[in-house]
């Protein structure tokens, strides 16, 4: 497979992805030799997507290394409190990854965490938050490549009480998550 090479982050991605014009960049994020571009369609509604693309800086430009997104439509029977994807570490090139990101779709939760068994102990890695709109915020978190499956994913409100939460069990794992009930 034949992978071209961008003046720019989002131009060798835009290649890469034969030029689709659908997503447009709502959060980029310089991260380990590369940056990570976050991306979405507009104007799809009753429907969560969300596209991350990383793009490594090498001596001739930006070449597109991995990526991933999702597309959740909204069920009548619950309203989702967050989304979430997970993206597993490439064992033959050099990424950020493992990687789990989403959107934050209640403003109740403030605060997202993900737990994971690493180096024989449980660890604890905050995820970052990053308002990308009018009430629209994005979350993702890098794990060390020592994470291991089960990954178990926490929404915290501004009180610091846990609000919802989910395990996952598929490094390549998607889906939404609830409030619990009080």
């Amino acid at each position: 497979m034949h992978i071209p090479i961008g003046k720019t982050a989002e131009e060798a991605i835009q290649q890469f992805r034969n030029n689709d014009n659908s997503l447009h960049i709502i959060h980029q994020e310089p991260l380990d030799g590369g940056i990570i571009l976050f991306k979405q369609k507009s104007s799809q509604e009753n429907n969560s997507n969300l596209q991350m693309e990383y793009a490594r800086k090498i001596i001739f430009g930006w070449k597109w290394a991995w990526g991933g997104g999702y597309s959740i439509g909204e069920s009548s029977q619950f309203t989702s409190a967050m989304d979430y994807m997970s993206i597993p570490e490439l064992s033959h090139i050099s990424t950020p990854f493992p990687m789990l990101f989403g959107h934050i779709l209640d403003p109740a939760i403030q605060r997202v965490t993900v737990e994971f068994e690493g180096n024989e102990k449980r660890v604890l890695a905050e995820a970052k938050l990053v308002e990308v709109g009018p009430e629209s915020i994005i979350w993702f978190v890098s794990l060390p490549s020592s994470a291991t499956i089960p990954y178990e994913i926490k929404g915290f409100n501004d009180k610091g009480e846990l609000v919802t939460h989910k395990q996952m069990d598929d490094p390549n794992g998607m889906g939404s998550m609830v409030l619990e009930e009080r």
